[in-house]
């Protein structure tokens, strides 16, 4: 058995973490702009080239703006950002997104998930109905577990839906936010409760079977809906 060594992190990558930090916290705003690689580099009595590279990088992520001649300003980074942005975002929140981020999150669910049950409700293939109740079974098992179990049971149900469309990008797009989700649903499930829960699941794989794609779709809205009320009104 071999273990491998440990290392600290690089310069570069404690340059990236205290600069997302600063900005995400607003401690940098939109707009505004960093002093020259120099002065940042003397200031935080690190390389030049260790600025340069992680200015670079940062840029990539979707934080900096990198404008020849104009210097370099922090970025509107959520609308220039894109995934890594967004996984630094949940990771300066430790893994926890605000209520902002979790309902961007749910909507992004209803964007994936209602065409997924509409193709499979007019698909009606009957080794998709299989699979989903074999695996609303493992969602019935788990009403005897904790939360965390039920949840990700749901989780797997609901991934399905967007994977027997034979979609290959969105169970990738789900399964990058697994921690958030598993953590909204838990919150969905104590707030909505396990009971309806299984409820709708077990009506909505009904619904796939019979080919009923309004009422599948408007059992998935409505409870995502009212999750987002409730998280609107404990504002």
């Amino acid at each position: 058995m071999t273990f491998k060594k440990i290392d600290a992190p690089s310069i570069k990558e404690l340059f990236l973490t205290q600069m997302e930090e600063m900005i995400l916290s607003g401690e940098l705003k939109p707009g505004d702009r960093l002093p020259s690689e120099r002065e940042l580099a003397d200031t935080m009595g690190i390389s030049k080239t260790v600025v340069h590279d992680g200015i670079r990088e940062l840029s990539r992520r979707g934080f900096l703006d990198v404008m020849s001649r104009k210097g370099v300003h922090v970025a509107d980074y959520t609308r220039t950002g894109n995934l890594d942005t967004l996984f630094a975002m949940i990771r300066y929140r430790g893994g926890m997104p605000d209520r902002k981020l979790l309902i961007s999150l749910l909507d992004t669910r209803l964007y994936l998930e209602c065409p997924a049950l509409r193709i499979l409700c007019e698909r009606q293939d009957p080794a998709d109905i299989a699979k989903l109740s074999e695996l609303l079974e493992a969602v019935r098992k788990a009403m005897e577990q904790d939360m965390a179990d039920f949840a990700l049971a749901l989780f797997l149900y609901r991934r399905a839906i967007v994977t027997l469309t034979g979609n290959c990008i969105s169970p990738l797009v789900m399964n990058a936010f697994f921690q958030s989700s598993i953590t909204a649903w838990t919150a969905c499930c104590e707030y909505i409760g396990r009971e309806r829960i299984l409820h709708i699941l077990s009506e909505t794989t009904d619904c796939i079977r019979l080919g009923d794609a309004d009422r599948a779709i408007a059992l998935f809205t409505g409870c995502i809906e009212q999750f987002k009320t409730h998280l609107n009104d404990a504002d």
